[in-house]
């Protein structure tokens, strides 16, 4: 059967219930990313969320929520979607540029594609991968074996909590805090961190808020938000914003009070969310992507995610390759500056179109962008640094 592209909100029950049932049955799946529940979030702020079906006879053999403007999508709830691409049965064996030309798509672009059995490798131009914790056989055996990995870190984070008791006062910490105020506090932080860094405010447009507090107040077992805060005496020092599923907890957005900056309140929250975690049933811990230099002292591996185009096959769509394969060219010599602003020009670019529904959401943020990365405010080691905000 042809595939078929559909509004969210024109899914069937059966539709929906096919779709959980690959999710839950199917290995790899796990991600709170891939739940139906996350991309029916989304659909209720955004008025762009369609769903790419493939069937055989009546059975569902792919599902691929996007987001379409044109004949362009990209992917649910980008680029807060930190695990994203089709959800395919075991035996699905299709080519998903014919699906997306038969859907009328001229291409799909994706930056964390999981690709469960390499079915999607050829369209990628980067690879990267997760950084995951296994915390399946508790919170005594995760932290023996890290202790083991990373003596001098596990020696320095012992130190750092006695220091933050004695100098400041005794530290408590909720694993899923209701606390409305203290998130409030955490979103500003994370905006001013944005700012700071010459990043796009990512959390500025309203449907991102609402998104995440009806995850957080509305969520299902197999997605929903969950709040983790570290408190000094009522005061808020570091917080974090995580997508859960049943046995799942994704890392998604984390900040602190750069008054105890001295103490490394990013740190001390880790272990105190990986020890709860794992007592809660969690058995892997999704730090995401990136900054590698803080999140090798918790994961045991990684897994492998794609980023580049899907292209609708066709004569239609060549030339917007084409254009894409020259663009990736620039970008692909490094050691000039050319390719390096090449580089920050795409990233930049992708996160503003994906972020900004408007039009003018998009000029505003095209016009901050330039200025940053001509003239820019800040280095690339202090943006890496934040990430362990």
């Amino acid at each position: 059967m042809p595939a078929e592209i559909v509004r969210f909100c024109d899914l069937s029950q059966d539709d929906l219930r096919q779709w959980e049932t690959m999710v839950d049955s199917v290995q790899g799946y796990e991600s709170p990313f891939f739940h139906p529940h996350f991309t029916r979030i989304v659909s209720r702020h955004r008025n762009d969320v369609f769903v790419i079906l493939e069937r055989e006879a009546d059975a569902i053999q792919l599902v691929l929520p996007v987001h379409k403007s044109g004949r362009t999508a990209f992917p649910i709830g980008a680029p807060f979607s930190d695990y994203h691409g089709p959800v395919v049965s075991p035996d699905w064996d299709g080519h998903l540029g014919y699906i997306l030309q038969n859907v009328n798509i001229s291409h799909y672009r994706f930056t964390s594609l999981y690709d469960l059995k390499n079915r999607f490798v050829d369209l990628a131009s980067e690879t990267d991968g997760t950084f995951v914790c296994d915390i399946s056989s508790g919170s005594a055996a995760y932290f023996e074996n890290q202790r083991n990995l990373f003596p001098k870190h596990a020696k320095k984070m012992r130190r750092l909590n006695r220091k933050i008791q004695r100098e400041v006062g005794q530290s408590t910490f909720c694993f899923d805090d209701k606390d409305n105020a203290a998130w409030d506090t955490l979103m500003t932080w994370k905006r001013a961190q944005y700012r700071s860094t010459g990043r796009h405010d990512v959390l500025a447009p309203d449907w991102v808020r609402s998104m995440f507090l009806d995850l957080w107040n509305d969520g299902v077992e197999g997605c929903h938000g969950i709040f983790h805060t570290l408190k000094i005496d009522g005061h808020l020092v570091a917080g974090e914003f995580n997508l859960a599923s049943k046995h799942t907890l994704h890392g998604w957005i984390p900040a602190y009070d750069h008054q105890y900056s001295s103490y490394t309140p990013g740190f001390l929250l880790q272990d105190q969310i990986i020890s709860t975690a794992a007592d809660e049933g969690i058995r892997e811990y999704d730090l995401g992507v990136s900054a590698g230099h803080y999140k090798k002292y918790y994961s045991q591996f990684q897994l492998p995610v794609l980023r580049g185009t899907a292209h609708g096959s066709g004569t239609s769509v060549r030339s917007a390759s084409l254009g894409s394969r020259v663009w990736n060219t620039l970008e692909g010599d490094e050691e000039t500056k050319v390719g390096a602003l090449a580089g920050k020009i795409r990233r930049r670019y992708g996160i503003i179109r994906t972020v900004e529904p408007t039009v003018s959401g998009r000029l505003k943020g095209i016009a901050l962008a330039a200025g940053q990365i001509l003239r820019p405010s800040t280095s690339e080691a202090a943006q890496e640094t934040a990430d362990t905000e």
